[in-house]
């Protein structure tokens, strides 16, 4: 028997089709404290507030009081008035708005847009008492909508992602207030073509700046624009991310191209494609994505009540979930990402760094020097560096990846060497620095022999139900390295000595401890000389680090023997 109100039922447009009412329940109880809060914020000021920020907040506003009429609707509709009096005060001459270095920015602007247009199509598709209790508001966006409508339909972009947010948002406005150069545009954009690869991961390879900007913006686009074929592209990257997601929720995105490279970021913010199309496809393993979320608890129910209350078929039954994992491999060979699970112990080991094509660590590139990662329950390893102490090259990216059984090889060749004089015939330009893939300099280096060094690394990486082996082994320049091993959060440690900003692991092993779990470390092959773990002259140079936080354990040894680690979670 659904929990619905009749009323309920009418503002989705359910009629009788059977319901989720766990989903809609959840989305429901969440929007109404969500709204409250926001009310509580404006009611103090909105100083602090992005133009984002507002939009979404008028949105959830709208949404809420559509599924929830009732006594604080008075307080919703005053709270969203202010907000978008903000709105009005953040848009350009131009039509635009700006967020932080980004000025007069289309990109931006589009993302509040495509609220925006959200937005409007919900009053639209209200209740009389919707449509005229909200008409101020309506007049409003209608306002600003129509001023950033022609800066939109001309202007530029920085990143692939925003190509789709702004044709999502220019064919948003055409279907409100038609015009078609808005249609025009949305499709000069999409003559490009969709950069989705074939490891069904956009060119970004991000969860933030992708999947979840990309994918909603594709839906939306199908949509207004007549353009099914869409759908099928959302529906490649969700299947993709399906063993790209932990128990926990958190995305792996060490692969990824963007700032989340970094960052820990949940599955939470795909939740209503994954939804959609998980119901539209009978698909298995979308659902178990789905129920995993909202059993996890929702931290933005509003967004979701927004797209539910405009989409009721997001609330619809999900097909039958996939069980839980027990062991599973996916390999992404264009990211040259393996993601393995056995038993409770998940793992991804990676071999996808853009370093050894473009000898640069730069934003758009996938920088991480993240080996392997892998966790159990509450215990993260978060990441396994190596750094040779080689002409300051730093940590090793390795750039090719083979599978064997339950894990996989990491190979990685490095070069340098010292420049020979230049013969008296050779051609020569020393007038300005060039580079030499390393360093820059007055040199010529194109035309001067080198006598060569190298350095060949490779890592052999499996993965069982209590942890991680590694075997590290070298081929080349004799010299020295050093292993980090990092795990989160701030732990105990035992069996190593304090050393700079971690713990030296001096002897055979060591122990870590903390949020419930443990991981145990047993060392062969390294020695008791102190490590150096050099991140490279392309961060020292700057003054900068590539550090990861957390529990952070060395390991030092030479090339000329080979080592090993075994990590036991528990």
């Amino acid at each position: 028997m659904s929990m619905l109100t009749d009323q309920q039922r009418e503002v989705f447009g359910l009629g009788a089709e059977p319901l989720d009412d766990d989903y809609i329940s959840a989305v429901i109880a969440g929007s109404r404290t969500q709204a409250a809060e926001l009310a509580e914020l404006a009611a103090e000021g909105i100083e602090g507030f992005g133009h984002r920020e507002l939009m979404r907040g008028i949105l959830v506003l709208v949404a809420t009081d559509i599924a929830m009429p009732g006594d604080e609707t008075a307080s919703r509709r005053e709270s969203a008035g202010i907000m978008a009096d903000g709105l009005v005060t953040m848009q350009g001459p131009s039509g635009l708005f700006s967020s932080e270095g980004n000025i007069d920015s289309p990109p931006d602007t589009a993302f509040t847009i495509n609220d925006l247009c959200s937005c409007v199509s919900l009053i639209d598709g209200g209740s009389d008492d919707v449509q005229v209790g909200w008409s101020h508001i309506r007049q409003v966006l209608e306002r600003i909508a129509l001023r950033a409508a022609p800066a939109l339909a001309t202007g530029g972009v920085h990143t692939p992602n925003h190509r789709w947010e702004v044709a999502s948002a220019i064919a948003g406005l055409n279907v409100l207030w038609p015009d078609e150069r808005l249609r025009a545009r949305a499709e000069l954009w999409l003559a490009e073509g969709i950069d989705i690869d074939a490891d069904g991961l956009y060119s970004e390879r991000s969860g933030i700046y992708a999947a979840e900007v990309t994918n909603p913006s594709l839906l939306s686009i199908a949509r207004d624009l007549g353009r099914p074929e869409l759908r099928d592209v959302v529906l490649r990257n969700l299947r993709a991310y399906a063993h790209l997601v932990e128990d926990d929720g958190e995305v792996e995105n060490v692969h990824s191209r963007r700032q989340d490279q970094r960052l820990a970021y949940d599955v939470e913010l795909f939740l209503s494609p994954i939804r959609q199309l998980a119901i539209a496809h009978g698909d298995a393993d979308l659902a178990r994505l789905a129920v995993d979320i909202v059993r996890r608890g929702l931290v933005h129910p509003g967004r979701h009540l927004a797209e539910l209350v405009r989409h009721p078929e997001i609330g619809g039954r999900l097909p039958e979930a996939t069980d839980a994992q027990v062991e599973t491999d996916a390999f992404y060979p264009v990211s040259r990402l393996l993601r393995m699970r056995r038993g409770h112990v998940s793992a991804s080991i990676f071999a996808g760094s853009d370093f050894s094509k473009t000898g640069r660590i730069a934003s758009g590139l996938s920088n991480s020097a993240t080996l392997v990662r892998a966790r159990r329950g509450a215990m993260v390893l978060r990441s396994v560096r190596l750094a040779p102490t080689f002409f300051s090259m730093g940590c090793i990216r390795p750039d090719r990846l083979e599978r064997v059984p339950d894990g996989a090889v990491l190979r990685e060749t490095r070069s340098s060497g010292y420049y020979e004089p230049l013969v008296p015939d050779a051609p020569r330009d020393l007038s300005d620095p060039v580079s030499d893939g390393r360093y820059f300099a007055s040199m010529d280096f194109e035309n001067r022999a080198i006598d060569p060094m190298s350095l060949r690394t490779t890592v052999t990486a499996v993965i069982d139900d209590a942890g991680v082996s590694l075997d590290f082994s070298f081929d080349g320049a004799a010299t020295r390295y050093a292993v980090e091993l990092v795990f989160d959060g701030e732990l105990t440690v035992n069996g190593a000595e304090p050393f700079g900003t971690g713990w030296w692991l001096r002897g055979r092993t060591a122990e870590v401890a903390g949020l419930g779990a443990r991981a145990s470390i047993t060392a062969s092959g390294f020695d008791d000389l102190p490590p150096n773990f050099d991140e490279g002259e392309m961060f020292g140079y700057l003054g900068g680090n590539d550090s990861i936080e957390g529990t952070r354990l060395l390991l030092s040894g030479s090339t000329t023997a080979e080592s090993s680690l075994r990590i036991d979670l528990v």
